[in-house]
């Protein structure tokens, strides 16, 4: 590890290792995963993220401290959280996000992850993996420049590709999130194939999914099964499903590529039931517990830390919270799209 950062005592013990009675919700499902949300401030506006509705929704300023951000991460991984995923807006514009993985990474064994749009990645990876990052999931909706620009509304492709290179030279295991609209980027579904496949990535497709203002709809909505059928048809083969490696891998229904250690995966958010299974909260960058992405206010953490509320405090606020977790949003079941806080509020 890098001399910027202190390495723990050979005998510390992750909270992960520590932990008595683990964090469950209502229905029994086991909670190991949390994503922090570390800002809601983003260096691009890709469609089906920020607000299309002609009122401008201006992002906070990040509430946490590094320090709170460490502080509360710490109580979720006493409690069993064994992997942590820092997410936004964009988490490479915080300055301080070094010291903030390397203060979380020995409480769940290095399991940090990062998601972001990559545009900063090429400069940052060696600090970030010297910090104790483990990977990253880069957000790329198109493997060509135009339609790149035509989603995010800057041309940057090229800093993303470079980005992807330079975490994969520093050894952070590397994955791509694309977002499919039909009607914005469904012909780069197949481009984005060929990167993997040639690349030796794994690249992941996300059903379109609701937020407030960012003019989701059915007529642009494409579900997993055609983006499946559209990758087989244009490779030419059909595609083998790999085993479900473990909860903390995420959601996603992955199949290897013939002839390349690439790897495609779908991500059903709405037109499959996975919700049986999750096994995630999230914190939002104003110190927030969010328990379901499209149900259950949040609730706040950070002011009752400032107020110097005690350990066992911010664990019933927790435990009671998760006692309201969804068993499944509407939508799972036939109901009209709920409409979630916009991604960058909540972190993904």
């Amino acid at each position: 590890m890098s001399p910027l950062f202190a390495t723990p005592p050979e005998n510390h013990l992750p909270r992960m290792l520590r932990v008595r009675d683990g964090l469950k919700d209502g229905l029994g499902r086991a909670i190991t995963y949390l994503r922090v949300s570390v800002t809601e401030q983003c260096n691009l506006a890709c469609v089906y993220c920020k607000p299309r509705t002609g009122v401008a929704e201006r992002a906070q300023a990040p509430a946490m401290s590094r320090n709170e951000v460490v502080q509360l991460v710490k109580v979720f991984t006493s409690l069993g959280i064994r992997k942590v995923r820092l997410t936004g807006g964009e988490p490479l514009l915080r300055r301080d996000l070094e010291t903030i993985i390397a203060g979380i990474s020995p409480e769940v064994e290095g399991r940090v992850h990062l998601t972001t749009n990559g545009l900063h990645l090429a400069r940052k990876a060696r600090a970030l993996r010297d910090a104790g990052l483990a990977g990253v999931n880069v957000s790329l909706d198109a493997a060509d420049a135009a339609s790149f620009a035509h989603l995010t509304g800057k041309n940057q492709l090229g800093k993303v590709l470079a980005g992807l290179e330079a975490a994969r030279s520093v050894g952070l295991k590397t994955k791509l999130n694309a977002v499919v609209l039909r009607g914005w980027n469904e012909d780069q579904i197949l481009p984005l194939t060929r990167l993997a496949q040639t690349g030796g990535f794994q690249v992941r497709f996300i059903e379109f999914m609701p937020y407030q203002g960012n003019g989701w709809g059915q007529d642009q909505f494409m579900p997993a099964a055609e983006i499946l059928r559209t990758i087989q048809e244009g490779l030419g083969t059909d595609l083998e499903e790999e085993p479900v490696l473990g909860l903390e891998e995420g959601p996603a229904r992955l199949f290897g590529i013939p002839g390349s250690t690439g790897k495609v995966g779908v991500i059903s958010t709405l037109s499959a039931d996975f919700c049986d299974r999750c096994n995630r909260v999230r914190l939002t960058s104003q110190g927030a517990l969010k328990a379901c992405l499209f149900g259950n206010q949040p609730v706040d953490l950070l002011e009752p830390l400032r107020n110097h509320a005690t350990h066992d405090d911010l664990v019933r606020l927790i435990r009671q919270a998760l006692t309201q977790k969804l068993d499944c949003h509407p939508m799972r079941t036939g109901g009209q799209p709920t409409f979630a806080q916009g991604m960058w509020q909540v972190g993904g």
